[in-house]
């Protein structure tokens, strides 16, 4: 009895858990309807000639003056359906339509996508979907700081939606100038995230199996490894992001206060497979 308990536990705490926050919302609530279906063009599909995808989303962009608009997603994940859902509505086509060249792109089971983060100057992505405002002239990612925003993209409300896109769509502002005490702090900063996508990739690569075997079972039941495993690399990338916001913080501070003290990079432990 009380092994069967725990089998139970464990198997709501990975639906919970590798749904990437995909928490269960009541569609009234978000403008989301059940006969709300997903455009052919924001269907996660396997492809073999990404680069070239990438590469002619960022050409026409340029070419029509738009922005290139990339999301990161797979069918299995609660929020990528859900904000494909959010893009197929009227509302969110007109904004699309008028001023995005959109691509969709499938992350597979953690396997997948880097190319497509990495060709943009992200050296990971942190759960899907992964959604990236991209100037074509720069191939600068707009939205970088906002971009955790749409691993909840379920439970984003639709007038979000129209809000952020549109704003992002109509800003023309020049970027600002970086001090260069800011670009050191910057440059401790990025080298910190390099150092861990790594770390987070390879952890990828260990829970990618159990996640397929996972996603492909009738009954979807979780082993305890499998659980075990994706809570450690789940804790590890919520962490990375969250720790990243507070450097930079940390970093505005002491620029503040006329100090060029060293950054307080965080450490974290060893998963335990390593």
């Amino acid at each position: 009895m009380r092994n069967s308990v725990i089998r139970n536990n464990l198997l709501i705490i990975i639906t919970m858990l590798f749904t990437f926050s995909c928490a269960q919302t009541k569609e009234s609530e978000h403008n989301i309807s059940t006969e709300t279906v997903a455009f052919p063009e924001y269907i996660f599909t396997p492809t073999t000639n990404l680069n070239d995808q990438i590469a002619d989303t960022l050409a026409a962009a340029k070419s029509h003056n738009k922005q290139a608009l990339f999301v990161l997603g797979t069918q299995w994940c609660h929020d990528s359906k859900g904000l494909a859902q959010q893009f197929s509505t009227p509302q969110m086509q007109k904004i699309l339509t008028d001023h995005y060249q959109v691509l969709f792109v499938d992350a597979g089971f953690f396997d997948k996508g880097f190319d497509l983060v990495q060709q943009f100057s992200l050296p990971v992505y942190y759960g899907t979907p992964t959604v990236m405002v991209v100037d074509p002239n720069s191939n600068k990612i707009q939205n970088r700081l906002s971009m955790k925003k749409w691993l909840n993209a379920y439970k984003v409300p639709l007038n979000e939606y129209v809000e952020y896109f549109t704003n992002f769509a109509t800003n023309n502002e020049k970027p600002r100038e970086i001090s260069s005490a800011m670009q050191t702090y910057l440059t401790a900063i990025n080298d910190f995230e390099i150092e861990q996508a790594v770390r987070l990739k390879a952890a990828y690569g260990v829970i990618s199996p159990l996640l397929k075997q996972y996603m492909e079972s009738d009954n979807k039941d979780s082993s305890a490894e499998f659980t075990d495993k994706w809570q450690q690399v789940s804790g590890f990338r919520s962490r990375i992001q969250d720790d990243i916001q507070v450097l930079i913080t940390q970093a505005k501070s002491n620029i503040e206060a006329g100090s060029s003290a060293p950054l307080i990079l965080p450490t974290y432990p060893s998963f335990t497979w390593e």
